[in-house]
């Protein structure tokens, strides 16, 4: 109803009182000679188009001539010729005199938003035809053919002659009102894509990781970019460069809507991304220059061959229906976009736009269901590792003040939710204590499954002799380690002062500020049957540490070492796992003190 009324408008206003209606047929001739805006030169030989028209000319300049009778009702001293809307540059000749010129020849950014313009004409150029008017204008045509439709091509308004005081008035401000007008809806969704690109760049800096968010956002704010600007461009008198921007943002759209088909279908390496997108960002970066009529077709389906093949990479075959979908919407726009001469192409290529706007919408809707279960999942695995973490500290039995004989201090910092490491006490009738320190190979969830079955070997192992319960451990794990190995140091401390020692691969314990020199054996769970030696030892202040701690590393990739870790043996268990994560950590820490009473 409102494109009706403001046609109607339009019609009431466009032309008032007494005027010559120049709509019709004219010749038109697409090559450029001086002698055309003769009035005796002979163009019977042109080809006839019709004024207004909406088929887009050639690019390059061309020529268009008519010859009219100027009606005795209209006084030729007050004569002005009225044409609109158009883009092109051109220079209007009447009689073989030029009246008027809009814009710049030869200028590659000279077109500008189609509107009407109003020229007065000189007497002299009247005088010249005694009455009969031979026009010529010469006309020079920069855009492609994409812009027919959004910027006119001598299509729709008036082209009169009249009297001043009867032109059309008005014209262009109804013109870009109506523009305007059937745009809203497009300016609304553009703001609303605007905003969500916004939201999902947001998103993203929180989440580094989840690169899809990045292209969610160039998504959305490309196609709300492309919507918004479409529609602020149509605006009287705009800067040259101003209407190439939204084939930039339709480009960036083109770019990004590739890369979320990568990620949907896997291809996620930076070498797909460079190739899909690299086509559409040649095609906005050469599109100012008045290059891109001649190849963004081609461009186009190298991008379309890129991620075809990737397509048929991922699926080789067991592609489902929505990857059909998407590589046979980008196809049809291939297709569409390579000719839109036609009427049915331009339908095409609007209905397949449409598509693509609906496909954009789509893949967001998808992207974000994806992310929403990613984050579920995330919430679940992480509810589960806490589960772990607090069953490993059960099992891990951090001693409270140790026995009458000596106090033991225990910390154990993982390197992850749960990690690999373990600690282990048992006071024995006679009163001595065993005290058990071990690490897993490996971390995370694997290695903290591991660390239970050791423990729940330990609880059930009867012997208190450290040798006998490393080979009952050894014999126990090999087989059931996920091809891994455990290293552990096990001692027994006497109530008379005498330390027993057994070691499994694991880093020696320090006593009183000093490395033992006890006998390491072959670690846990490679083979069976291994017989492990014992050691002895005394001293008041015994340090058992897991590798986390000497292997710590800072920036420029030093070890904390076991100098360090040695210096540091006669502090409290948790000055010395603060000394290593200080220092960087990049594993399991366990330090385990034992210090007797007396």
């Amino acid at each position: 109803m409102r494109r009706i009324l403001i046609t109607l408008i339009l019609l009431e206003t466009a032309v008032q009182g007494q005027s010559l209606d120049l709509a019709g047929d004219w010749r038109r001739s697409i090559d450029d000679r001086p002698d055309y805006a003769r009035v005796e030169f002979d163009d019977r030989a042109w080809e006839t188009v019709r004024l207004p028209w909406i088929e887009a000319p050639p690019l390059g300049v061309y020529w268009l001539r008519r010859s009219v009778e100027l009606p005795k009702e209209i006084d030729s001293s007050q004569a002005v010729i009225t044409l609109g809307p158009v883009a092109e540059v051109y220079e209007v000749f009447l009689n073989g005199v030029r009246i008027a010129q809009a814009g710049v020849f030869q200028e590659r950014f000279a077109a500008q938003i189609a509107q009407s313009r109003t020229f007065a004409i000189p007497p002299a150029a009247l005088a010249a035809g005694a009455g009969r008017l031979q026009l010529a204008l010469r006309v020079e045509r920069v855009f492609s053919r994409a812009f027919a439709s959004s910027f006119g091509h001598f299509s729709g308004g008036a082209y009169v002659i009249a009297e001043a005081v009867n032109a059309p008035r008005q014209e262009n401000e109804l013109l870009f009102a109506q523009r305007k007008l059937f745009r809203a809806y497009n300016f609304a969704v553009g703001a609303v894509l605007l905003a969500s690109g916004l939201l999902f760049l947001l998103l993203w800096l929180y989440q580094r990781a989840e690169r899809q968010l990045l292209w969610l956002a160039l998504l959305a704010a490309s196609r709300g970019a492309f919507e918004v600007l479409a529609v602020m461009m149509f605006e009287p008198g705009q800067s040259p460069l101003w209407p190439n921007w939204p084939i930039v943002a339709h480009a960036a759209n083109g770019a990004a809507l590739a890369q979320l088909i990568l990620w949907t279908i896997g291809l996620r390496s930076w070498r797909w991304s460079a190739g899909c997108s690299l086509p559409w960002t040649v095609y906005a970066a050469i599109y100012p220059f008045g290059w891109a009529g001649a190849t963004s077709g081609y461009l186009d389906l190298l991008a379309l061959a890129v991620l075809g093949f990737g397509w048929w990479h991922r699926t080789r075959g067991a592609a489902g229906w929505a990857e059909w979908l998407m590589v046979g919407l980008l196809a049809l726009a291939v297709v569409a976009h390579g000719d839109a001469t036609f009427h049915f192409w331009t339908s095409l290529r609007l209905g397949i736009a449409n598509a693509m706007a609906i496909l954009s919408g789509l893949m967001m809707f998808l992207t974000l269901r994806r992310l929403n279960q990613d984050r579920r999942e995330k919430e679940r695995l992480a509810a589960e590792l806490e589960a772990a973490r607090l069953v490993q500290q059960l099992f891990l039995s951090a001693p409270a003040g140790g026995s009458a004989m000596a106090a033991v201090d225990a910390i154990y910092e993982p390197a992850q939710e749960v990690g690999g490491d373990f600690h282990w006490t048992r006071g024995e009738p006679d009163g001595s204590l065993l005290v058990v320190v071990g690490d897993v190979s490996g971390k995370g969830l694997k290695a903290a499954m591991l660390v239970s079955l050791v423990v729940g070997f330990l609880r059930n192992e009867k012997s208190s002799q450290p040798a006998a319960i490393l080979a009952a451990l050894n014999n126990g794990l090999a087989g059931h380690t996920g091809g891994g190995f455990v290293t552990c140091c096990c001692a027994r401390f006497d109530a008379g002062g005498r330390v027993t020692i057994a070691n499994a691969g694991h880093p020696a314990p320090y006593a009183d500020g000093r490395e033992l020199e006890a006998a390491s054996g072959l670690p846990l769970g490679i083979v069976t049957g291994v017989a492990y030696d014992e050691s002895t030892a005394t001293g008041r202040h015994f340090t058992f540490v897991s590798d986390g701690v000497v292997e710590a590393e800072n920036a420029q990739r030093e070890l904390f070492g076991f100098d360090r870790t040695r210096d540091i043996s006669g502090k409290s268990a948790q000055e010395i796992a603060d000394a290593a994560k200080a220092w960087g950590q990049n594993d399991d820490i366990t330090v385990v003190t034992v210090r007797r009473n007396s």
